[in-house]
């Protein structure tokens, strides 16, 4: 049977499917931190509503003193924390974040029928001495891998470096924090910014929700 969830539990749930998220950001507005429409709950209810899903065991809370939370108060003291995912600014500590537990990544994936198959995972760094960047694109479907590339090679108007790309597969893949598949293709390559030597003047970036419709594209 499908599981049944309010629009906040919901938006919960799926706010860290990729990563965990800390609890006092919640209730930022939606235009600072969000790139989707909000949850939509009061203060009071977006309370309520964590602690809801904690006692049901579909997520968990931790800190770096506390270490795991469990009480109603708990997560109100974690909404009074610093609004600012990462580390808080004044006392350096890490705050208060939430992620899914197994089950709640299991109710998750049974409500939202996600295609694991076509989700991307990418990232780059800048080597020390060279003039390239190293890319790093990992998916399961090869094919979606390379349309990936094709198109992150157009928009962003870099030049990959042929002789760089390297293919491999990765088995089995940790492809978020909870979430393990039986394996992936991985693309790595270095590649070098056109704009260089073309565009003095950098192009203006993409809306945010592009990057979000790509990377999310497999929900």
């Amino acid at each position: 049977m499908e599981p049944r969830f309010t629009r906040g539990e919901y938006w919960l749930l799926e706010n860290v499917v990729e990563d965990e998220f800390a609890i006092g950001a919640l209730f930022r507005s939606e235009s600072e931190f969000f790139n989707i429409k909000g949850h939509g709950l009061t203060r009071t209810s977006l309370g309520e509503t964590l602690y809801r899903l904690l006692s049901s065991g579909l997520i968990y809370a931790e800190n770096e003193v506390d270490g795991f939370i469990s009480t109603a108060e708990e997560i109100e003291r974690a909404l009074n924390e610093p609004k600012s995912r990462g580390y808080a600014p004044f006392d350096k500590k890490k705050p208060t974040s939430y992620g899914l537990t197994e089950e709640g990544g299991a109710q998750w994936e049974a409500f939202a029928a996600p295609d694991w198959q076509s989700y991307i995972k990418d990232g780059f760094h800048w080597p020390k001495g060279s003039k390239y960047g190293m890319w790093e694109v990992i998916c399961a479907d090869k094919r979606q891998l390379g349309l990936y590339y094709r198109s992150f090679c157009f928009y962003r108007q870099v030049e990959a470096s042929l002789e760089s790309m390297e293919w491999d597969y990765i088995a089995p893949w940790q492809a978020t924090y909870w979430k393990q598949l039986e394996g992936a293709y991985r693309l790595r390559f270095h590649y070098q910014d056109k704009r260089d030597r073309e565009n003095p003047e950098p192009f203006p970036p993409p809306p945010l929700a592009d990057f979000h419709e790509i990377l999310r594209v497999w929900r």
